[in-house]
């Protein structure tokens, strides 16, 4: 570097820590370079210090030829920058796009989890999940669209489409004539528009099954806007004979002020708090917590997510008839809910 751009310019000084003054100069031009403080110093394990003194004349000449290089570098970065950005949003408008397609080619089908009455030993009813057939071809799980669907508002018109096939195709096998119950998830966005609750509740009167027949799930994950107008649309459909449940009860923002505020008679214990069960988890105490106010409330109890035999006896034991989860069947397309319907009719 030095001989590079030019004589003189570095000044390189070696000396002891025990013997500061001993020094061992590397050129001769030591007045000027010595009196200006050093670039850089660096201290061995040996005692030996070397300092480096840099001409400002040096430091300007390299300067001026990494700007070129630095230009280069800052292009790179600032175009993969601009490739990740445009990407995600390319992905987001994509994405759009396809669940719009999706949505009036009604490829959001329903899935059917069923919810038993573990004392009765019968089938309360089921939840209603829903799965995107995209194309007809690919089956794409709700983690996947879901979190846009709900930033969108997207998901209002896909659970229109779930809730028109979920009537139809349980209507055919005369679910009616039972006393069963279909769950369906529903966000607080939906719940504080009292004009489009009017057109799913007359979707519902349409069909063959009776609105005691259905329930609708509102999750504490997700906030209210507007309470009172909840509440007003909330106490329309409870007129209607519609159940509303709180679900994932103790996860989120209402800490149970939701089942006051909007006088709730059914909640859902959330999967967090059923996988404590046989742990030495602190959540077991809040599992404990929620049980014993839902009696307190004499409010209807449904644990979702119950895996074990284990599980399902510990809330069997604490008053949890109501249960959900892989112990009793994963969510089952149409055809399979059928036969496993079937199935729990032979039982009785």
């Amino acid at each position: 570097m030095r001989n590079q751009y030019c004589d003189n310019c570095i000044l390189s000084v070696i000396t002891t820590l025990d013997d500061f003054d001993k020094k061992i100069y590397f050129h001769n031009d030591i007045n000027n370079l010595s009196k200006l403080p050093p670039l850089n110093i660096k201290v061995f394990n040996n005692g030996v210090v070397l300092k480096n003194h840099v001409d400002p004349k040096l430091l300007s000449v390299i300067s001026m030829d990494l700007k070129p290089l630095l230009f280069i570098v800052g292009a790179f970065f600032g175009m993969i920058v601009f490739l990740i950005v445009n990407y995600y949003i390319k992905r987001k408008l994509s994405l759009h796009s396809l669940i719009l397609k999706g949505i009036t080619r009604k490829e959001f089908i329903p899935y059917y989890q069923p919810i038993i009455d573990v004392y009765k030993n019968e089938m309360y009813g089921c939840e209603v999940l829903v799965r995107w057939w995209f194309n007809g071809k690919e089956l794409i799980l709700p983690d996947d669209f879901i979190p846009y669907a709900e930033n969108s508002g997207l998901i209002i018109d896909i659970t229109d489409v779930l809730l028109e096939k979920t009537l139809m195709q349980l209507s055919s096998v005369n679910w009616q004539d039972s006393s069963a119950i279909i769950s369906i998830n529903m966000i607080p966005g939906q719940l504080e528009d009292k004009q489009h609750m009017r057109e799913v509740v007359d979707l519902i009167i349409k069909s063959s099954i009776s609105p005691k027949q259905i329930a609708f799930e509102i999750t504490e994950r997700m906030s209210f806007s507007d309470l009172d107008k909840a509440a007003t649309v909330i106490d329309y459909l409870k007129a209607q004979g519609i159940n509303v449940k709180l679900d994932d009860a103790g996860t989120g923002y209402g800490s149970f002020s939701y089942i006051q505020h909007f006088n709730l008679q059914s909640l859902k214990i959330d999967k967090m708090f059923v996988d404590t069960i046989g742990t030495h988890d602190h959540k077991l105490f809040v599992l404990d917590s929620i049980i014993a106010f839902g009696k307190k409330a004499g409010m209807e109890m449904i644990a979702e997510g119950v895996e074990t035999k284990q599980q399902s006896d510990y809330l069997l034991q604490n008053g949890v008839y109501l249960q959900q989860g892989f112990y009793f069947s994963e969510p089952l397309k149409f055809e399979q809910f059928c036969i496993f319907v079937e199935q729990n009719k032979r039982k009785h």
